[in-house]
């Protein structure tokens, strides 16, 4: 009777326990493993030489010269005109809350 009681013993909570062991186990040598290769990764990435970003092709041509002559134009009437037809509206701005400082 006790050999039957250590069988069972042994299916049923011996077994388990070790497979419990067992899948830890490997779940924790697999992401060792994982680790170990980004930081091998990141080893061989530091090693190799960055690239240089191509230079930028320049907008102004260099041809060109540094200053620009300006030159004053009459005033247009017209532009006058339509500033002077221009009716602006005034709106009453409303207030929510009167303010008080803290002092």
């Amino acid at each position: 009777m006790a050999e039957f009681l250590i069988l069972l013993l042994v299916i049923f909570v011996i077994f388990p326990l070790i497979k419990v062991a067992v899948t830890i186990y490997r779940a924790r040598r697999q992401m060792r493993n994982v680790f170990e290769q980004f930081r091998q990764a990141g080893r061989a990435a530091s090693e190799r030489p960055e690239p240089k970003p191509a230079p930028r092709r320049k907008k102004i041509d260099p041809a060109d010269g540094e200053f620009v002559a300006f030159e004053e134009l009459p005033p247009d009437n017209a532009a006058q005109q339509t500033v002077e037809t221009e009716t602006i509206v005034v709106e009453q701005q409303i207030v929510d809350a009167e303010w008080e400082d803290i002092k």
